[in-house]
This record gives structure tokens, sequence and C-alpha cells, in this order.
């Protein structure tokens, strides 16, 4: 039986996890619980800047959650339920609490923001 070849292979783009978990998942509140793991587990990670340049910089003392109050104004700006947060654990939180359909675009813009800091930290 063939082995299906891997994406890296037939040269399509691996779906980063948190894009599959809104793929895979009909309910915003899952969805959004989802993304509240993934953002938690990343919280107090490490991302690496400046890595292998010739600048001197070996490492960063920047953590995931510097990036927050950016990411939230980035989702205020886009959507009007990001507004009261202010956090993104809160923001997370009431939508796993109250989300309906409406909650989707937030939270697909999220689950890219958390894929980028994924991908940094596992190196795709």
């Amino acid at each position: 039986m063939a082995v299906p070849p891997s994406s890296a292979r037939s040269g399509r783009r691996a779906t980063p996890r948190a894009s599959r978990s809104l793929a895979a998942s009909p309910d915003p509140s899952a969805l959004a619980l989802q993304l509240l793991g993934s953002w938690n587990r990343l919280a107090n990670g490490h991302v690496a800047l400046s890595a292998g340049c010739s600048c001197g910089v070996a490492d960063s003392q920047l953590r995931v959650q510097d990036f927050e109050q950016d990411i939230l104004d980035f989702l205020r700006g886009r959507h009007p339920v990001a507004l009261r947060a202010d956090s993104i654990q809160t923001l997370l939180t009431d939508l796993a609490r109250n989300a309906d359909d409406r909650a989707r675009p937030v939270l697909a813009d999220l689950a890219r923001s958390i894929d980028s800091f994924e991908a940094q930290h596992s190196g795709r």
C-alpha cells in the first residue's frame, strides 16, 4: 500500500495546529477553549529573536505574553467583541461561555496569531 506524500514533499503547506482546530470543530465555544489552552501553554514561553544573525544577540528575554497587548489592540481594531477584554485569557473565557457564530472571525484572527508563536517554538 502506497504512503501518501507528506505536505513537505508534495509542496503543500502544512495547516497550523490552531487553524486545524478551527476547521475541525463547528462549535465556537470549543474553539475558544482550544485556543485558550494553546495561549496558556505559550504565554510563558520565550520568543527567539535574532538567533543566528551577525548582530551578536544570541537570545531574547521577550516572552510571548509580552505581545499580548499588541494582539489585543489588533483584535479590538477588527472585532467589537474584543473591546471589553483586558487580556486574551479573559477574551477567550468570555467567548467560551457565550460564543455564537459571530465569534468565529475573532477566533480565526487569534488562531493565526497563536499559530505564529507555535511555529516559532516548534521550528516550523
